[in-house]
């Protein structure tokens, strides 16, 4: 009976044995370690660092950390979702596997390999005990601790697959049960400090946020270190781990007992979506901008008059936190009222199709980004979000600035908007491979690059509130630092404008090697092509910053030996910038053709 049990269990990890890429990976991991190892001694050659190998030390134990927190947002909550989006988990429970069977052939293969590419590395990290600052006592317990992590965020992963109908459900659960905890020290140690809660809310908050497992490693690798290796940071989270999945077990009859029929949200969903449209959310923000105007206006005088305070001494970070509140929270009332009075017309669930070459862009907006629906929702996401920033630097901090809380909007937009569209187009292409329509789609009287161009349109329509918020900050970051700039006339100056415009360049270069990476993973592996994508592009991220360092510094010494000083400052400073950006440039053409061929490869075999 166990051996029946453990059938699917062995397969998986013969399976995965035999794929070299696992194997490829698990190399690649390697190498990439040895090259910052390198690094690390070519730094205590040059004298760069006082302990070059905690430095190595620390940089490789908090990458793997943030990419074991990515695996449980990804990794993992995919180990029964993709059952039940591909429906073949009735098949499994007709060939006789039993749920423990299920659970185990499903989670035991992804555990083991993510606990294999922690093994893998062990050996070639202790070197960093010979370059100082490090004792094998601290790299065991560095070790020790991420692999408990990795088996809390298994079971996190596993429970919220078998409670979620499709991937992105789980994983957005899996993000809430990491931020809630964050969320609640963050106002526990911060906006109520001044408040004492019983000794007991501070120890619950404590061990349920992964926050935790950052103050392990970092009482680990303080200097003088003799603790033990194995905390109880460990034994609480292998408990949480195997708790995580009995409840799994327990609750899997009765979550996965009709995978495939509508539930009662879904209805919901459904009903919402055909009431809610973009013409509804359109009129609505043309009501709601008058509004926003008059709360801007009218915020300084209600307060004043209110609390009797001068008008001219009521803060700025207020008036941005009220109109950002009124927008998060009036934009959906409205849409609703708006959405009850209009007229629906009958037998149109969503609205009538996009004309000719927007038919696809409309059919990604809408079944792929949530509609009319899902963009209520951003608004209100981004508008939230500026109007916590603002609130936080200036309650908490009492020193908001208007570049500062511009400089966050744009980086929170940007990178936002990145994921959003990465996320958007990856699902879009997945989609049509889950279909099986790519052979449906290339048989349209249209080339498979203008599909390409429909399907980043549709995406690009998903990120208008993120854009918005991305421009607004940019605008107040760089039309100063642009005025700034062209008061310089000097040649230094013109150096720095040049390797400010490369570093743009290359920085939209990146994020268009990241968003072709995740078209073609999604294109190629069923699951995680977001999180993969972003691990490729942080490797090749590191090592072209490395291989750049490492060129900048070779043409300084040699510079400084030969005599020309400044020519060869000036070019150690811009040819790795040149080489970063011709490099980028060449992937992203290379990545284009790969996709396009991917598809017209998999349109052929559908």
């Amino acid at each position: 009976m166990f051996r029946g049990t453990l059938a699917l269990m062995t397969r998986g990890l013969r399976f995965d044995c035999r794929r070299w890429q696992m194997h490829a990976l698990r190399f690649l991991l390697v190498g990439f370690f040895l090259l910052f190892l390198f690094v690390a001694w070519f730094s205590s050659l040059a004298a760069l660092g006082s302990a070059p190998g905690l430095n190595f030390f620390w940089s490789i134990t908090f990458t793997n950390y943030a990419f074991v927190t990515l695996a449980g947002m990804s990794f993992f909550t995919s180990t029964i979702t993709e059952e039940k989006e591909e429906q073949t988990l009735g098949l499994l429970k007709m060939a006789g596997v039993n749920p423990l069977g299920i659970l185990l052939g499903k989670l035991g293969p992804r555990l083991v390999n993510a606990l294999l590419l922690l093994a893998i590395q062990f050996p070639f990290v202790q070197l960093a005990v010979t370059l100082g600052g490090v004792l094998h006592r601290q790299v065991q317990a560095v070790y020790i601790t991420l692999a408990g992590y990795i088996v809390l965020m298994a079971g996190v992963g596993l429970i919220a697959s078998v409670i979620a109908h499709h991937t992105r459900r789980a994983a957005l659960l899996v993000s809430s049960a990491i931020l809630t905890p964050l969320a609640l020290q963050f106002f526990v140690y911060g906006i109520f400090s001044s408040v004492t809660f019983p000794t007991g809310v501070y120890d619950t908050i404590n061990w349920f946020s992964i926050w935790s497992v950052v103050e392990r490693l970092r009482t680990v690798m303080s200097l003088g270190f003799d603790g033990s290796p194995i905390g109880q940071q460990f034994y609480t989270h292998m408990a949480a781990g195997a708790v995580l999945f009995v409840g799994s077990w327990l609750i899997f009859e009765r979550c996965t007992g009709q995978p495939h029929s509508p539930t009662g949200s879904r209805e919901v969903s459904h009903n919402v979506r055909r009431r809610i449209r973009f013409r509804s959310l359109g009129t609505a923000m043309l009501i709601t901008a008058p509004v926003l105007l008059a709360v801007l206006l009218a915020y300084s005088h209600a307060r004043s008059a209110i609390t009797g305070i001068a008008f001219q001494r009521v803060p700025t970070y207020e008036v941005v936190v009220a109109v950002c509140l009124t927008l998060a929270v009036g934009l959906p009332i409205i849409t609703l009222i708006v959405a009850a009075v209009r007229p629906t017309a009958a037998g149109s669930d969503i609205g009538e199709c996009w004309p000719s070459a927007r038919s696809i862009v409309w059919k990604d907006l809408n079944f792929v980004s949530g509609g009319a629906v899902g963009m209520m929702v951003r608004v209100s996401l981004y508008s939230l979000i500026t109007g916590l920033i603002a609130f936080v630097m200036g309650a908490l901090s009492g020193e908001w600035d208007l570049t500062a809380q511009a400089a966050w909007m744009f980086g929170v937009g940007l990178i936002g908007g990145t994921m959003e569209l990465a996320s958007s187009l990856g699902r879009s292409l997945r989609s049509e491979v889950q279909s099986q329509t790519l052979s449906t789609l290339t048989l349209l009287p249209r080339s498979i690059r203008s599909l390409l161009w429909a399907k980043v349109a549709g995406g690009m329509a998903t990120m208008i509130p993120a854009g918005v918020m991305t421009l607004i900050g940019g605008a107040f970051v760089f039309v100063p630092l642009i005025r700034d700039i062209g008061d310089f006339g000097s040649r230094e100056s013109l150096t720095s404008i040049l390797v400010i415009l490369m570093t743009v360049v290359a920085g939209v270069l990146e994020i268009l090697v990241f968003l072709e990476l995740t078209a073609f993973f999604a294109l190629t592996i069923r699951w995680g092509y977001v999180v993969l994508a972003l691990i490729c592009t942080y490797f090749m991220n590191t090592t072209g910053w490395i291989v750049g360092t490492l060129l900048s510094l070779g043409g300084l010494i040699g510079g400084s030996a030969t005599g020309g000083g400044r020519i060869v400052g000036i070019l150690a400073m811009v040819l790795p910038w040149i080489l970063a950006i011709g490099i980028a440039s060449a992937v992203v053409v290379a990545l284009f053709y790969a996709i396009e061929s991917r598809i017209r490869r998999l349109a052929g075999q559908s």
